[in-house]
């Protein structure tokens, strides 16, 4: 099962970057907790909600794309996944990878974290954009 799960997350990570978002939002559970980074660099805890409004932040620079370029999978329910990330504003560019986990439920993820390097709060503080 995991395996498919982390077929899946490849997949709706291609999507929402291709323009389609629906199966990314779908892929969380409408009650999942996401530990996760601000802009500023600090750890806090997201909802769903919270979690894909992020998106909303990205929408303001000029280019954005997630691709997940490697997962792997541990036992039943875990899937970690590398993430390019690549973000632009003018020519303030962020052209790294972070790492997120995903503990899926019944094919959805329940809960997840992420971990980003030190560069991507300093992008943002550099293109002066806060959450």
């Amino acid at each position: 099962m995991t395996q498919q799960n982390a077929d899946a997350l490849t997949k709706a990570f291609a999507a929402a970057d291709a323009g389609d978002p629906s199966l990314l939002v779908a892929l969380y559970a409408d009650d999942m907790t996401w530990a996760g980074f601000t802009v500023e660099g600090a750890v806090r805890l997201y909802t769903k909600g919270e979690f894909l409004g992020a998106f909303g932040v990205v929408a303001k620079l000029d280019e954005a794309r997630n691709e997940v370029v490697h997962c792997d999978v541990v036992g039943d329910e875990i899937v970690t996944a590398n993430v390019h990330i690549y973000r632009r504003l003018g020519d303030t560019v962020l052209d790294t990878t972070m790492v997120m986990v995903h503990r899926f439920v019944d094919g959805q993820v329940k809960f997840g974290n992420d971990m980003v390097p030190s560069s991507f709060e300093q992008f943002w503080a550099s293109v002066g954009i806060t959450g």
